[in-house]
């Protein structure tokens, strides 16, 4: 037994530097891209300031510029998504060392030896499930909480409202920095593109496909989706450092996950009648384990104890 507690500590500590080592490098990844992104779009907006007087349509350049910088800020939340991931299955096996086996089908000590990419697997179905039962995905509201699951008094995937009165808490300001300084580039390089429709007002050309009122129709639309996609992108952000996306609420899910994981299998087992393990059907059992969370989310202790009915 002492043997074996060894080897899964050896196990789980190689496991540990290797999840250390890929946040490190994705989070390195976004700090390099924001500041090429940030370069660029500085000397294109030169450029474009430079030119732009003796020929209007220059400021269209400012179109790719915004997008960059977007499409950057985007990358930004998936990168410390897929960080907070890796650092909340090390808590998560920091955790459940000292976890009690629980009863029946809920928590074991040999679900801490579960391989990295099988846990990865299951994940990207039990936490998929949960994040749009909890999560508004449509295109109007996207990763704002539903309105059904405000009133909730115990958010465990919150933990700034699991502080008690007094206290404080604080996830880090790095990458909302960051992204303020991409969205604040981005709006300002909407400025060329209005100086644009004005020059053009004042100075008409008869070979303009479209005219004044159309490019003002134009401009404004394409300003509503950046700020739309500022809006979704800023709410992917919170959920990073405060919602079911940060590694306080990683931990727990990674906890879950692997409680479904082991339950999805021996359900298999069980249909194969005892022949062996069976992965046909690993799948749609898995899909069931994540149907049940979902239903029992803000239960989620004694749903991973096997404690509910």
């Amino acid at each position: 037994m002492a043997n074996i507690e060894e080897a899964l500590r050896v196990e789980n500590f190689a496991l540990i530097q290797r999840l250390r080592d890929e946040a490190k490098s994705v989070k390195d990844c976004f700090t390099n891209f924001s500041f090429q992104a940030i370069a660029f779009s500085t000397v294109a907006l030169g450029i474009i300031a430079n030119y732009q007087k003796d020929n209007p349509v220059t400021a269209l350049g400012s179109i790719f510029v915004i997008a960059l910088l977007l499409a950057v800020a985007r990358i930004g939340t998936y990168k410390y998504a897929t960080a907070n991931r890796c650092f909340g299955y090390e808590l998560h096996l920091y955790r459940t060392r000292g976890i009690e086996q629980s009863h029946g089908e809920g928590w074991q000590d040999y679900m801490r030896s579960l391989g990295w990419e099988e846990a990865v697997r299951a994940w990207r179905v039990v936490q998929a499930t949960v994040f749009d039962h909890l999560y508004y995905t449509d295109f109007f509201r996207p990763n704002y909480l539903r309105r059904t699951h405000r009133k909730q008094s115990y958010k465990w995937f919150q933990p700034a409202s699991l502080i008690v009165k007094g206290a404080a808490y604080h996830a880090g300001s790095y990458l909302k920095t960051m992204l303020g300084i991409l969205y604040t580039i981005a709006l300002l390089s909407l400025i060329p593109l209005l100086f644009m429709i004005m020059q053009l007002e004042q100075r008409p050309n008869p070979q303009m496909p479209l005219s004044t009122p159309m490019l003002w129709s134009a401009f404004g639309v394409f300003a509503f989706v950046v700020l739309h996609r500022i809006a979704k992108t800023d709410a992917r952000r919170r959920v990073l450092e405060g919602g079911l996306l940060c590694i306080h609420s990683c931990a727990i899910m990674w906890q879950a996950v692997t409680v479904a994981h082991y339950r999805a299998l021996h359900l298999s087992q069980k249909q194969d009648s005892g022949k062996g393990l069976n992965y046909e059907e690993y799948t749609r059992h898995l899909s069931l384990m994540a149907i049940d969370l979902k239903k029992n989310i803000f239960r989620i202790h004694e749903w991973i104890r096997g404690e509910l009915p």
